[in-house]
């Protein structure tokens, strides 16, 4: 909700012309610097599968997320949730073949064995490199759960203290749907190993997961990744405010707050986690 600026009457927070004074109210600060965050002229939208949700909240935010508000769910979050763990597999699996150990290999020409460099994933250590690389989907689905849970919770307060109506439901499904822009750094990330990442020989001894996990944590490339991950959070943000003030009926200006309060939250965990 917010005020008229003629009569100061509670009007709701997308409403153009005052129910009281039935003065014509001017259009919010922010939508008129930001034109993209213009609310949608229908006040129904049409509904839409998960799917196109999903590439909604990318392509045409306004209208996805007052589709999202009006009929939340809670599947497209969980989705959300494990198609990123899923990329994280690929993506420590991806870094791992980086890594080749040397193995003796029967030569036909040669007709003896000889030296030969493969990758972890084939060598005799692979079983190990694999379980690794697919175990690191269950963590990633628990921190993602953990994000949403108490992502939501802490947006659902917020927006409560600062008079917001809606439902924890509805919170939890803006939450989860904004944060399809990771998903997307997930998938350059992916580009980025494929074209940056060189391959790198190690020796017998340090052919071990732990060893090689830690080389990949450590890593440049990793680290960009990290920082890539950083900026998809910022554009969360922006998602957000699209996502508040739809489901919970606030001004967009509350809306950006409240946003911007979750995502300083968001980036400071993420980074004490590592």
């Amino acid at each position: 909700m917010r005020r008229c600026e003629f009569c100061d009457s509670p009007v709701a927070a997308d409403a153009v012309v005052c129910p009281v004074c039935k003065e014509e109210i001017a259009e919010e600060t922010l939508e008129r610097l930001l034109p993209l965050l213009k609310r949608p002229d229908e006040p129904e939208v049409q509904r839409i599968g998960i799917i196109q949700r999903m590439w909604g909240t990318i392509r045409r935010p306004a209208p996805t997320y007052r589709d999202i508000g009006q009929r939340p769910d809670s599947a497209g979050p969980f989705f959300i949730v494990m198609i990123n763990a899923l990329i994280m597999g690929v993506l420590m699996l991806l870094m791992t073949s980086r890594f080749t150990t040397t193995v003796q290999l029967f030569d036909p020409i040669a007709n003896a064995t000889v030296p030969t460099q493969v990758s972890v994933l084939t060598g005799p250590q692979a079983i190990s490199f694999w379980m690794v690389g697919l175990g690191t989907m269950v963590p990633n689905i628990l921190i993602g759960m953990i994000f949403l849970i108490v992502g939501s919770a802490f947006a659902h307060i917020a927006i409560k203290i600062l008079g917001g109506s809606g439902k924890r439901g509805q919170t939890i499904s803006i939450v989860g749907y904004s944060m399809m822009p990771v998903l997307l750094v997930r998938l350059i990330a992916i580009l980025l190993i494929f074209t940056t990442v060189p391959t790198i020989a190690i020796g017998t001894a340090e052919t071990n997961a732990a060893t090689v996990i830690t080389q990949i944590y450590n890593s440049s490339v990793w680290t960009t990744i990290d920082y890539l991950t950083t900026g998809a959070f910022l554009w969360t943000g922006f998602l957000l405010i699209f996502g508040i003030r739809e489901a919970h009926n606030t001004s967009t200006q509350w809306a950006a707050v409240i946003s911007i309060a979750c995502i300083i939250v968001l980036i400071w965990t993420f980074w004490q986690m590592h």
